[in-house]
């Protein structure tokens, strides 16, 4: 498809965000756009690499410029700049591609995502630059290992028993972390759900309790409760983390995964007998940021109370 060449200002909302130039959609409309699409190209002759075209609204779209670029180009924010513009080739990596023809299993998992998430997927693949590493990485995302099978337990009851959860956390990272303000961390009911009685991101210590009900199936452990998430092997409580970026209203952004799957079984059956399972942690990952993704021991004991 012809390339579009188009004179913008760079523009940057603030100084630790990104720089980009808005597009105007009429300018791309010979490309009928309807969705994120990968472009290249250059600014002011420096290329570009393989970028994202993201809609703004129903009139514009917008590209992120990185720095390394723009110090190339000798430009900045507030500069007027030409951009010549194409859609990049969505020719699929070609270890990929091996993939795909050679493994039905391969096949299912690709066809299984999305056009966001195929997208995303090739993307990340095309900036690798060793063959071997592309390889491995499209066969991690494709073919994940098989989980390990959960250890079986006994002497947990056949009948859930209710027990109450107690999360004790301490070293929590501030009100202000990386581009978000305003910080706030709470124990969600439901997943989605903005969690009640959240806490500020900067006192020395946080405190939450949950009912939940233990018991035993088919030799693993089973939870239940109304804060309870996940597949019945893999369930887990959430810690919400909720911050402000760049003035827009205060949102999501991050979540933590305790994971009850990973609560020694001999700690569940003392807790069963106390009434109470005690988890303790910190909140503040090794770069600073709230703590998130799973998070088993080490990084949180869990003791009977």
């Amino acid at each position: 498809m012809a390339a579009v060449t188009i004179e913008e200002t760079i523009q940057r909302k603030q100084s630790d965000l990104p720089a980009f130039v808005v597009l105007p959609a009429a300018k791309l409309a010979r490309w009928k756009l309807s969705g994120t699409t990968t472009i290249e190209g250059t600014l002011d002759g420096v290329p570009l690499g393989r970028r994202s075209l993201k809609r703004w609204d129903e009139a514009r779209w917008f590209i992120e410029l990185p720095q390394p670029v723009l110090d190339k180009a000798e430009t900045s924010t507030g500069q007027v700049v030409t951009l010549v513009l194409s859609i990049a080739s969505t020719a699929l990596p070609p270890e990929l591609q091996a993939l795909l023809d050679t493994l039905p299993e391969a096949r299912t998992s690709w066809e299984s995502r999305t056009d966001a998430q195929r997208r995303m997927l090739r993307e990340e693949l095309l900036a690798v630059k060793t063959a071997a590493t592309r390889d491995k990485r499209a066969r991690q995302a494709l073919l994940p290992a098989a989980k390990p099978e959960a250890k079986r337990s006994t002497g947990l009851p056949s009948t859930p028993q209710p027990i109450t959860v107690r999360l004790i956390a301490q070293r929590l990272p501030g009100r202000t972390c990386g581009a978000y303000s305003e910080i706030v961390v709470g124990l969600p009911q439901k997943t989605g759900c903005d969690p009640a009685g959240v806490i500020r991101a900067d006192v020395r210590e946080a405190r939450w309790e949950t009912a939940i009900a233990v018991g035993h199936r088919d030799g693993a452990p089973t939870f239940r409760g109304p804060a309870v998430n996940g597949p019945p092997h893999e369930r887990f409580l959430y810690l919400a983390w909720i911050g402000r970026k760049a003035g827009a209203a205060p949102a999501m952004f991050r979540r933590a995964k305790l994971r009850l799957d990973a609560v020694p079984v001999e700690v569940l059956k003392q807790a069963l007998g106390t009434g109470t399972l005690v988890g303790r942690l910190g909140l503040t990952d090794g770069t600073g940021m709230p703590l998130c993704a799973s998070v088993r021991p080490p990084a949180i004991t869990w003791t009977a109370s």
